[in-house]
């Protein structure tokens, strides 16, 4: 393995740890900064030995050096998750600007799919700067993902003579708005036809988020992926957990475990599919 893989997926760990202060601080409406990290229950600080990314976990066999009450296995398992994303990143795009920016849309995917499983609260604070984000480092993401036609053509309409030029920002402008409006309405039908909200205003601005970064297409097969698992979780949760029809999921993670999915495989998908 290359020594920056190495130093990159470390990097994922550590930015792992950090993701977790975000899912249990944003919700609650606390700052990420101050104070340091300390446990939930007792309130001691973490020592700095006691805060080594899923090491730490293991060497405390889960517990809380103080009070000794069980540490969550989703801090360890957000940190490995963060750590497999950068490095699947540096593995698809080298070291080069994509692996960056799809690192960092990763680590943000991460904090939605779990303060919506655990809050069903999809934070502004990450998707609208997300989906800014995604519009203004589009000229560094792959251009694998905003290479098509529409696109194009829609980037040609803007400057005749310098299309390639002014297509990344083209194209994550209107996967941001395919991506969000889409989901948008199908929650204004949705409303108009149950008399109730079905969709969160986060979902719409997630794929937003989802859309800049990806562009249109890996957009719509996001919420097509995202709404088949969430179709599937729901059956079997009927089945088997003894859930009904109106029992609320949280559609946000499965969009983001979809966006994941979209991210590495989904422009084969669409070839494959096309081409047959």
């Amino acid at each position: 393995m290359d020594l920056y893989l190495y130093f990159w997926t470390a990097f994922g760990l550590v930015i792992g740890s950090f993701l977790n202060v975000c899912i249990y601080r944003l919700p609650r409406h606390e700052s990420i900064v101050f104070p340091g990290s300390h446990c939930p229950n007792c309130g001691n600080a973490v020592r700095p030995y006691d805060n080594i990314p899923v090491l730490s976990y293991l060497v405390l066999r889960g517990k809380c050096r103080f009070c000794r009450q069980p540490i969550s296995l989703q801090y360890p398992l957000v940190e490995l998750l963060a750590g497999i994303s950068f490095y699947a990143c540096a593995m698809t795009w080298g070291l080069t600007p994509p692996a960056f920016v799809n690192s960092l849309f990763l680590a943000v995917i991460i904090v939605l799919i779990f303060t919506d499983y655990h809050h069903q609260i999809l934070p502004d604070v990450l998707t609208l700067p997300g989906a800014l984000l995604g519009l203004v480092l589009s000229p560094f993401q792959s251009q694998e993902f905003f290479r098509d036609s529409l696109s194009y053509n829609l980037a040609s309409l803007v400057s005749l003579s310098h299309a390639d030029t002014v297509l990344p920002w083209v194209s994550s402008l209107v996967g941001a708005l395919i991506g969000g409006g889409m989901l948008f309405l199908v929650a204004m039908a949705y409303q108009a036809l149950r008399k109730r909200q079905g969709l969160g205003m986060g979902d719409v601005k997630m794929m937003a988020m989802v859309g800049a970064f990806l562009g249109w297409r890996l957009a719509l097969l996001t919420i097509f992926a995202g709404s088949l698992l969430g179709s599937i979780a729901g059956i079997i949760l009927i089945l088997f957990g003894g859930r009904t029809l109106q029992t609320k999921l949280a559609f946000g993670t499965f969009l983001g475990v979809a966006a994941a999915a979209a991210l590495f495989w989904g422009n084969s998908m669409i070839q494959w599919y096309t081409a047959g």
